[in-house]
This record gives C-alpha cells, structure tokens and sequence, in this order.
C-alpha cells in the first residue's frame, strides 16, 4: 500500500464524456493515456481484445505497481456519482493473506479513485476480497488516508460486475474532500504475499445512477 500511495503523485489524462456516463477508455489509443508508476518489481498489464471488447489483464507476481488516469474534472462525481466496472479473478491468491495486516495487504483486484498528492493523498480502494466479507471497509493499514472497501468476495472465478455509489463513499471517509477526485487508477500487487495473481479489468465507466 505505501507503493500505491507513492504512485498517485503523477498520472495523465483520458476520457470520453456522453449524457449518462463518464467512460473509460480501453482501447488501444486510450490504454496508452495510462500511466505507469511504482518502485520494484513491476505488475504486468495488458490491453487485449475478445468478443466482449477491450480489457486490460493484469499480472502480479511478487510486484505492486498500477496504472492510472488523471482526472482533469474534479466535479466529476458530482454529474456522475457511480463507478461501474466489470472483474473477473483469473488466479487468487492460494490461502488468506491476511488483508487486515501490513504483512498481507494485497490484493487480486482493485479500483482506486481520489486526491493524489506527494504527501496526504486521499483515497478509497474499491477491492475484491475472497476473505473479508462484502461492504467491510477498513483504514489501510500502510496510511491512514487510504480506505479499503470490499465490493466483491465471490471466489467463483466468473466475471464480477460492480457499482458503486463512490461519492457517497468519499463523503463519508474524506469529508474534507467534498466530493472532489484527481484520479483514477487500477492497482494488482502481490509484493507482500509474494505469489502470482491475475486479474480482468474491464467495461468500467462513471454514470448517474440511472445506468
């Protein structure tokens, strides 16, 4: 997690706006607006294409670095409330890394959204826990200014679709915020455990809560 904390500092932009929703792009063109950071051992990500349209896969082994997006609308969530996206859990980790403690706080699959700064970031990870049950959230145990929530603990392996009431999540964790956010981001690591885990990340788009 201190990784993560580290990698909001700098991140570029993307984005395309309709009526409804705020999309992410995972195209081709859109995956190159991704920024890459973190220190050691690097997660793999991919931007692929199947029947289903563009995802991005990523692979953890022993690593801790993600991707992200700078959000140049800082009111976004004032339009568009709701995170949607898709996941799917292609290898979890093989017994419980106890999330709760600095020693296991990995995880398979997570979407990060926020305020990024050197020093005092603010930020909510939406995670995917085989262990810790749906809706529990908790202070990181790297930082206090980030907050874990578990949106997903279906260990079924199948694609997982998401949405969530992030503003509401914000507002309730970092008043002081109001709403605002400067990132987004996609974090797979494993540096603490050190095994191999993957993850699909895809169709994932901000939106009012009538999509």
């Amino acid at each position: 997690m201190k990784i993560l904390i580290i990698f909001f500092a700098s991140l570029l932009l993307t984005n395309n706006l309709s009526a409804k929703e705020y999309q992410i792009d995972l195209s081709p063109e859109g995956f190159k607006k991704f920024s890459k950071r973190g220190f050691g051992k690097k997660t793999i990500f991919e931007n692929l294409k199947d029947k289903k349209g563009y995802y991005i896969k990523a692979t953890a082994d022993s690593s801790a670095t993600g991707i992200g997006l700078k959000i140049e609308d800082e009111n976004l969530l004032s339009k568009y409330p709701y995170l949607n996206f898709n996941i799917q859990v292609l290898q979890d980790f093989s017994k419980d890394p106890k999330q709760t403690e600095k020693s296991g706080h990995d995880f398979t699959c997570r979407v990060v959204v926020g305020w990024g700064k050197k020093i005092g970031s603010k930020i909510i990870s939406l995670s995917h826990s085989s262990w810790l049950e749906e809706g529990y959230s908790q202070t990181s145990p790297w930082t206090k200014g980030a907050k874990d929530i578990i949106v997903s603990n279906d260990n079924s392996g199948n694609p997982i679709q998401v949405k969530v009431n992030v503003l509401e999540l914000l507002e309730k964790h970092h008043p002081k915020l109001k709403g605002s956010i400067n990132f987004f981001s996609l974090f797979t690591d494993s540096n603490n455990v050190k095994e191999k885990v993957e993850c699909i990340y895809r169709d994932i788009f901000f939106s009012t809560n009538e999509n």
